[in-house]
């Protein structure tokens, strides 16, 4: 864990996460009021859902894009792919370009491990680790 500031009140805390806790309660709060009012009234439009739970679009956008919510029926086709631009209802990406995406990290890595030289090599072939425990001048 790294000491860092939070992304939300500036707050320092450990952590990987980008806010900190109280930030993180604050947030789930407001997840949760969304994801009930959807539950409710699932046609709703996202000016809709903003205007009567009180969390601004970009919120509850990035609840979409996170994957913690799906695109209602009134919503229309408002979420798109980030690669090819078709709609979809959660998520970055769709199911194609998605699939696409992971072929290039997964060939990218391979690529990457294979022309990387390993370097001196032990018995085990695994690289070797040099300390000086024990060693006193």
């Amino acid at each position: 864990m790294e000491l860092r500031n939070c992304k939300k009140c500036g707050r320092l805390h450990y952590g990987t996460g980008r806010i900190c806790n109280e930030c993180m309660k604050k947030e789930e709060e407001v997840f949760d009021r969304v994801k009930a009012y959807l539950k409710e009234h699932p046609d709703s439009s996202l000016v809709k859902v903003s205007e009567e739970t009180g969390v601004t679009v970009p919120e509850i956008e990035r609840f979409l894009r996170e994957g913690r919510l799906e695109v209602s029926t009134g919503m229309g086709d408002y979420l798109k792919c980030m690669k090819c631009g078709s709609p979809i209802k959660t998520g970055k990406y769709c199911h194609d370009c998605e699939k696409k995406v992971v072929n290039d990290v997964k060939t990218a890595y391979k690529t990457i491990v294979a022309s990387t030289p390993v370097g001196s090599e032990t018995k085990k072939g695994g690289p070797r680790m040099h300390t000086n425990f024990g060693e006193r001048k």
